[in-house]
C-alpha cells in the first residue's frame, strides 16, 4: 500500500471519532476557544478577507493561469482534476457526517455571516490544502511555498472567524493530502493523458 493512503485512513479514523464523541468534545472546544476567543482587532479584516476570498479568488485564477501556459499545463490539468475530486468527496463527506457548526454548541465570535451547510470537513481547508499539496508535488519551490503559506492562513482563518472547529480543518487537510497524492500519481501513470491531448490540440 502506498504510504499516502495513510492520510485517507487517518481521515476515516478522525471521522469515526467525531461521530462517536461529537465535535463539541473538550479538546476541540479548547482549541476553538484558544483561536476564536483571542481575536486581534488589527487582524480581523485580514482574516475575514482570507476566509472569504482566499479559496476561490486565489486558486481558480491560479488554475486558469497554469492551464494557459504550455510549461505549466500538466500541473494545471492535475490541479483541476484534483479539485473536482475534492469537491465531490468533500460534499459527500459533509452530508455523511452532518456535523453542525461550532456556533450551534458554544459562543462564537463571528466575523462573517453564519454558513448554513455542515461543518466537517472544512471545504476551504480541503480545497486550499489540496491545491498546495498538488503544487508541492509538481511545481518549483518559488510557486508552492507562498501558496502553502496562503493555504495554512486560509485554514486558520476559518476557525478565527468562528465558522469551523479545528477538527474540521484537520479533516479537510487529511483528505486533501490523500486526494493530491492520488491525483498526481494517477496523472504520472497517464490517466489524465486524454485531457492533456485535448489541450495540445487546442
Amino acid at each position: 500500500m502506498r504510504k499516502y493512503w495513510l492520510f485517507l485512513i487517518f481521515f476515516v479514523l478522525l471521522s469515526i471519532l467525531i461521530k462517536i464523541f461529537g465535535e463539541d468534545n473538550p479538546i476541540n472546544v479548547y482549541l476553538f476557544e484558544l483561536i476564536n476567543y483571542h481575536q486581534l482587532s488589527y487582524l480581523n479584516a485580514f482574516m475575514v478577507d482570507l476566509s472569504k476570498y482566499g479559496r476561490c479568488y486565489v486558486w481558480i485564477p491560479l488554475n486558469a493561469l497554469l492551464l494557459i501556459f504550455k510549461k505549466t499545463r500538466r500541473t494545471g490539468i492535475t490541479l483541476a482534476a484534483s479539485f473536482i475530486l475534492a469537491i465531490i468527496l468533500g460534499e459527500a463527506s459533509k452530508y455523511i457526517m452532518a456535523e453542525p457548526r461550532p456556533f450551534y454548541f458554544i459562543h462564537s465570535n463571528l466575523l462573517i455571516p453564519k454558513p448554513h451547510d455542515y461543518s466537517y470537513p472544512s471545504g476551504h481547508a480541503l480545497i486550499v490544502g489540496d491545491g498546495a499539496a498538488v503544487l508541492a508535488l509538481s511545481s518549483p519551490k518559488w510557486l508552492w511555498i507562498p501558496l502553502l503559506i496562503e493555504a495554512l492562513l486560509v485554514s486558520y482563518s476559518r476557525v478565527y472567524v468562528g465558522v469551523h472547529w479545528p477538527a474540521d480543518i484537520l479533516g479537510g487537510w487529511l483528505l486533501a493530502l490523500w486526494i493530491a497524492y492520488f491525483t498526481v500519481e494517477e496523472e504520472r501513470k497517464g490517466l489524465l493523458a486524454p485531457v492533456e491531448k485535448i489541450f495540445k490540440v487546442c
